[in-house]
């Protein structure tokens, strides 16, 4: 089932009865599903925001980790790591919706649409998979792993992935919305 139809009928089930007969009205149907597209896709973002702020603030707690045990060079690295993570979150807040203006001035574009939906599947996945890392290195770190630079490493090529694929979703949002 098409991702346009997952939603409208996800909506459709959770509204009252005056709410689904409305949906049959030529007109606002169309209306009420660009409405639910942008309540998703803003859900969507600020559900992103709340995993990597979390992530900010493990890779916080594993930078005072590193700083407590001496290693200056390293707690540099785990610096720019979590600029990175930051400067990654703050992109997503001010991202452009998937979904608003796009309807008014351009026709449905289904192809491009589904890349709208899979970069935000992305965006999604990505926060939670970063999540995983860090508290994963966490808990290395508090069982007294010391060697844990390819693990920052890591981490680090990881944020670079889902800023890169931040910015395809971007690319693909000006090319619907450009001609």
């Amino acid at each position: 089932m098409p991702y346009d139809e997952i939603v409208t009928d996800k909506s459709v089930e959770d509204r009252g009865i005056f709410e689904r007969a409305a949906m049959y009205i030529p007109g606002y149907r169309g209306y009420r599903i660009k409405n639910i597209r942008r309540e998703v896709d803003k859900e969507v973002r600020r559900s992103v925001v709340r995993s990597l702020e979390e992530c900010k603030s493990d890779l916080g707690n594993i930078h005072r980790m590193i700083v407590q045990s001496g290693n200056l060079t390293l707690a540099k690295e785990m610096d720019r790591i979590r600029v990175k993570t930051d400067t990654y979150l703050k992109k997503i807040e001010s991202a452009e919706s998937g979904y608003s203006g796009l309807w008014e001035a351009v026709k449905t574009l289904d192809k491009e649409l589904e890349e709208i939906v899979e970069w935000d599947a992305k965006l999604l996945e990505g926060a939670a998979k970063l999540k995983e890392k860090t508290v994963t290195l966490m808990t290395d770190m508090d069982n007294g792993k010391v060697d844990v630079r390819a693990d920052i490493k890591e981490i680090e090529r990881y944020i670079d992935g889902l800023a890169n694929g931040l910015n395809d979703r971007i690319k693909t949002l000006k090319g619907l919305t450009e001609d």
